[in-house]
């Protein structure tokens, strides 16, 4: 009997014996890759977005692109600026409890954007521009900004923008890392087995009310390999699935109980090169590095076909996108010229590149990459493993590598989440993992933050400058621009795809 299994009769039998006869509440089962690094709201930044944005809530949602309305209501009902976007009211929701049964109100708002912003992690850069948050009433949050700034995309964000209990504010981030939450969202956490499962449960105190069929409880399953996750999808042990490679979502397409839904992305992978790391700290050797990376077959035979080529950092579905931009070729014959101009002794052509180690496509990629750097005279070893270990070591000069795999999906929708969370000098590092800083990158990073409300333009043009640098300095192998992608089971109704939100949203889910 499986886990899984045990969990439902469980369930049952926990239950009034009638009504578990009658329709057992079977949970939605998420099978995640990844256990919950960060529980604090106010620092998670990566793989935790489906707990986030199921258990927490921000001001405003990100829709659909191509709705009516950009942004719809969330814990804020309506939202104005001035003329020039440097102050911004918000009316906020009346009647919300947060599952502790604090009250959801002005000064709690405040606490949580406040917070974010003293910590210091993850995504709180988002809130940079803010210069002061005011509560007139209990019901009203002003928001002013030391330069135009569009504050209501930021609350949008997936991260670094929900708003959270001020009970559990005060009670820190180990509290938070103890697996508890201070969300107002349609579910709270039940339980937590570290390394093995998450359990959400639905909060029959949630303003916006349960309809029949939606889901109780939700089960985030952590399955790092994604064998066993197609194992569990075909059998109908998990409702969705998140590890696939290309092989296996072919043969799943097939299964007549899968829907594989694919569109739309703002995500893209890249291979970050540590620019402080001896020998990728010579920036001759790191152009030699991107020109023998084999662009078309990585594409073509790895991903077959499932990506596009990326042209800098920001993806081509994202605005501020340059398909003008001087990118790398694949040409051995160009990067062994480079590395011999280096002036990188032949004993110390050896590099290493650690990435997330259940990837098929980050496998064969570098197997390929490898046989090609033998051709030049360089020695690559690869240092598979989970996300968690190789963010950390990434982190930290004595155990980076030279060179880290990174999947990259914006906080909200904004070019510059790219450009600043990836590569703008920062200190302590948290995503900056190629270690790279020049000033002359941050400044047009800077000036395109400030003029991105005011004069899209003209932040284009910076942004599109800010690239060049990157792609000169070879700060990165940047590789392909992903396509959206969710694979469940067709009994779930209510699935969309949305690439503000690298996430499932459960509540929207019935039978």
């Amino acid at each position: 009997m499986t886990s899984f299994s045990r969990m439902v009769i469980a369930l049952a039998l926990a239950a009034p014996l009638g009504v578990a006869l009658a329709q057992p509440d079977k949970p939605l089962v998420y099978a995640m890759y990844a256990d919950i690094k960060d529980w604090d709201p106010s620092i998670a930044a990566s793989t935790e977005v489906n707990l986030l944005s199921n258990v927490y809530e921000p001001l405003v949602w990100y829709n659909l692109p191509g709705s009516k309305q950009a942004l719809t209501p969330g814990l804020a009902t309506a939202w104005t600026s001035n003329a020039d976007g440097t102050e911004w009211k918000f009316t906020l929701r009346r009647n919300v409890k947060f599952h502790d049964g604090e009250t959801f109100d002005a000064a709690a708002a405040k606490a949580s954007i406040e917070r974010v912003k003293k910590l210091g992690k993850g995504s709180a850069y988002i809130w940079d521009s803010v210069e002061s948050i005011t509560t007139p009433d209990p019901h009203t949050l002003v928001i002013k900004t030391k330069v135009p700034a569009p504050v209501d995309l930021i609350a949008s964000s997936q991260y670094a923008a929900y708003m959270v209990s001020p009970k559990a504010l005060a009670a820190g981030t180990d509290w938070f890392n103890q697996g508890n939450d201070g969300g107002s969202g349609p579910y709270k956490v039940k339980k937590w087995v570290r390394g093995q499962e998450v359990v959400l449960e639905k909060s029959d105190a949630y303003w916006g009310g349960w309809k029949p069929n939606q889901y109780s409880v939700v089960l985030l399953k952590v399955v790092q390999e994604a064998a066993t996750q197609a194992q569990l999808i075909r059998s109908g042990e998990a409702d969705f699935i998140t590890l696939p490679s290309v092989d296996l979502v072919k043969a799943l397409a097939k299964d007549p109980g899968i829907n594989v839904m694919q569109g739309m992305s703002w995500k893209n992978t890249q291979f970050l090169i540590n620019t402080k790391k001896s020998p990728t700290d010579n920036v001759q050797f790191r152009r030699a590095l991107t020109y023998a990376w084999d662009y078309g077959t990585v594409i073509d035979r790895i991903y077959e076909g499932g990506v596009t080529r990326s042209k800098g950092v920001i993806p081509s579905s994202m605005w501020a996108y340059d398909a003008k931009l001087n990118t790398p070729s694949f040409d051995l014959a160009k990067a062994k010229q480079l590395v011999e101009s280096s002036g990188v002794p032949k004993e110390q052509r050896k590099l290493t590149v650690a990435y997330i180690g259940n990837s098929e496509e980050y496998k064969n990629s570098l197997l390929l990459f490898k046989a090609n750097l033998q051709k030049i005279g360089v020695e690559l070893e690869l240092k598979p493993g989970p996300w968690g270990k190789i963010w950390d070591d990434a982190k930290k000069p004595e155990s980076a590598p030279n060179m880290i795999s990174m999947t990259w999906w914006p906080t909200y929708a904004t070019p510059s989440d790219w450009l600043i969370g990836l590569f703008r000098t920062e200190s302590p590092t948290v995503f900056n993992l190629s270690h790279y800083s020049n000033p002359a990158y941050d400044e047009l990073v800077n000036k395109g933050v400030e003029k991105e409300a005011s004069d899209r333009p003209a932040a284009t043009d910076f942004y599109v400058k800010a690239q060049q640098l990157l792609l000169d300095d070879a700060a990165a192998i940047f590789v392909a621009d992903l396509k959206g992608r969710v694979i469940h089971r067709k009994t779930v109704k209510g699935v969309v795809l949305n690439p503000a939100y690298d996430a499932v949203n459960f509540y929207a889910l019935s039978r």
